[in-house]
Order: C-alpha cells, then structure tokens, then sequence
C-alpha cells in the first residue's frame, strides 16, 4: 500500500511540473546551442507545417479581438444629409425639423447580452487550444529531429565501417586472386575469397544507400543541406 502511494505520489508530481516550451526549441542565437540543438531550431523554423500552426494561433487572437467589440453593435449612428442639413437658409418651412443631420440610437437584446460574452469565452479558448498545438508541435519536431539525427549518426558510422572492412577485403582478395592465378590456392578458395568479397561489398553499397538517405530525411526537415548549418 505505501509503495502504491508513494508511486502516485512521485507520478502526480511529474504531471504537476510544467513544461518550458521555450527550451523545446531554443531560441535563435542562444548561447550554448550545439549541433543537435541547431538543428531543431532550423527543422521549427524552416518547415512549413509549423508555420501553418504559429498562423492558427494568430487567427484565434484575432477572433478573440473581434468577439471583444461586439458590444460596439450595440449603438448605431446614422448621418443624414440633404438640402436642408447642408444649407438651413433655404427652409424657411422648417423642414430640416424632420430630417436631422444624425440619428443615434442603441439596441440591446437580451441574447447580446448572455452570447457576446459565451463568445469571447469561447474565443479565449480557441487561443489556448492553438497554443496548445503549438506545443505539441514544437516536442513533436524536437522528437522527430534528434530521432532522425541519431538515426543519421550511427547510419554514417556504420557506413565508414562498413566502407573500411571493404577496402580491407579488396586487398585480401586481390592477393588471393593473384595466388590464385599463379597456382598457389584451388578455384575453391579463390571461389570462398570472391564470395566473401561480393557481400562485403553488397553490404558496403547498402550502408552508403541508408546513410545517404538518412541525410536527406535529416535536410528534409531542416530545409537545408548538413554542409550548410553553421
């Protein structure tokens, strides 16, 4: 029972914690920064989908500024211009009387009241569930970017590996291929070197296709090439 409460209790206060989105994605020029961390910041600036999210968040506010004046539909001025307004002398009949230069008047509904402010309400709430994709957003591009960074690392290491073990096989295999040909082995063994040459070299090929590729994931969400990021 106490471990059950001391796990609830340990759980409620990691939940509790909040989180700085200002560290998710550091800002640009912040001291400290290494590579890794450059290139989330390059992957949030430069991808379009996260643009897409920061505009949401602008729209929201903008509804929320437009739901805060509604009270103005409330009162209403009307203007009325005519011969009479513009030159009095010539109504010696008085008529300007019935048609005045402006006309104020103000309209409250009993919905006005209870919907305007449900609507800033509501607005409010479309702000911070904007923001809140934002966040999401923001961890999401940081996960998929050192992911993919991670994944372009050891993909690069395994290609120098597998990049050196086949320069070393090339020269045991030319060796035996010159025995070969002056008859020191059997065809089995030159056979036996030749194979073991091919897939090392096979594997050589394909640890430089998945490295290549893991490059180009890594610019794809950096929006510019590795050699670039300075």
């Amino acid at each position: 029972m106490k471990k059950i409460l001391l796990f609830l209790l340990i759980s409620s206060t990691v939940l509790a914690q909040n989180v700085d989105y200002n560290k998710i994605i550091l800002p640009a020029g912040a001291q400290g920064a290494d590579f890794a961390e450059k290139l989330v910041q390059l992957a949030w600036k430069n991808h379009p989908n996260n643009e897409m999210f920061i505009r949401e968040v602008n729209v929201a506010r903008y509804d929320l500024k437009k739901s805060a004046v509604e009270w103005l539909d409330i009162v209403h001025f009307q203007a009325n211009l005519n011969e009479f307004v513009l030159n009095p002398g010539n109504d010696p009949l008085s008529r300007g009387a019935f048609f005045p230069k402006y006309n104020v008047r103000a309209d409250v509904s009993l919905a006005m009241l209870f919907n305007i402010p449900y609507n800033n309400k509501q607005n409010r709430e479309r702000v911070m569930i904007a923001q809140t994709q934002v966040n999401a957003q923001k961890l999401a591009v940081r996960n998929n970017v050192l992911k993919a960074y991670n994944e372009y690392i050891m993909r690069e290491k395994i290609y120098k590996i597998q990049s050196q073990l086949a320069l070393d096989n090339e020269t045991s295999h030319k060796l035996t291929e010159q025995r070969f040909k002056s008859g020191e082995i059997t065809f089995e063994a030159y056979s036996t070197s030749l194979t073991s040459y091919s897939a090392i070299t096979l594997s050589q090929l394909q640890a430089e296709k998945d490295f290549k590729n893991a490059k180009l994931d890594l610019e794809q969400m950096i929006g510019m090439k590795l050699e670039d990021v300075r």
